[in-house]
């Protein structure tokens, strides 16, 4: 049995008065897809948010392969294997599809600010970003700005450069979030072939019940900012306490 890829112990955050999050303890497993869930304010996002190092928590840990990672800047952890996706719109957008990746392949060996690159150096760089450009399936937009690309094929871009990073843990905020239903499903494909990956794991966050359908080994569910269900995504979304926190946010949201 593999040892949990990322843990969180009791992770807490607090904003004045308000509890947003309340001692939220979870072991993640590499070749694991787990999908997070809950309505509106059960503090998805600032879970997330403590994982990836966006906001510190007030109590409680986070660890990767036994290290602790809770004092770390999001670009340490970027370094630990902990990628993120979908936190900025892009990273130059005055530069090529195909820029983009390459500087990105460049950051994961250590040089992202070397911009003056030998030539053979530079060769390999734009190979193995040609190799993620391919998977992305962005070869017809290679050459076009980031900023001019519609904004499906921006986010299969952002994944590109997650992919480029080559973390071990995945992190997937809403990832379809204002997509067309034609760009949806190639996002969607793309965090599939990364799930197929047994090294990896990924965690996502989503209220799309088709996509969480489509993709979860694993729900667990978030309400108040407590972990209220862990576990099977069938048995999860038909226990009783699931389906009268999500019958009382539709109620809220209708009255």
């Amino acid at each position: 049995m593999s040892h949990p890829s990322l843990v969180t112990e009791d992770l807490t955050i607090r904003f004045g008065g308000h509890v947003a999050v309340n001692k939220v303890s979870c072991t993640f497993n590499p070749g694991e897809l787990t999908v997070i869930v809950g309505p509106n304010g059960a503090g998805k996002t600032t879970y997330f948010n403590m994982i990836s190092g966006q906001l510190p928590p007030s109590e409680g840990r986070v660890l990767k392969d036994g290290i602790d990672l809770t004092r770390m800047a999001p670009s340490a952890r970027a370094r630990h294997g902990v990628g993120r996706a979908f936190q900025l719109t892009n990273l130059f957008p005055k530069l090529t599809v195909l820029e983009n990746i390459r500087l990105a392949v460049q950051a994961q060996e250590g040089a992202g600010r070397n911009f003056f690159t030998p030539v053979r150096r530079f060769t390999e760089l734009t190979a193995r970003a040609e190799r993620y450009l391919e998977a992305t399936r962005l070869e017809k937009v290679a050459h076009m700005t980031a900023a001019a690309l519609p904004h499906g094929d921006q986010r299969k871009l952002e994944v590109a450069l997650l992919m480029a990073m080559e973390p071990d843990i995945y992190m997937f905020d809403e990832p379809t979030a204002g997509m067309s239903l034609d760009h949806a499903p190639d996002v969607l494909d793309l965090i599939a072939e990364i799930k197929h990956d047994k090294s990896k794991t990924v965690l996502l966050v989503e209220h799309k019940m088709d996509v969480v359908r489509a993709l979860a080994d694993r729900i667990i569910v978030l309400h108040n900012g407590e972990l209220i269900a862990d576990g099977d995504p069938d048995e999860v979304m038909s226990s009783r306490i699931v389906r009268e926190v999500y019958l009382g946010a539709a109620e809220e949201t209708t009255a």
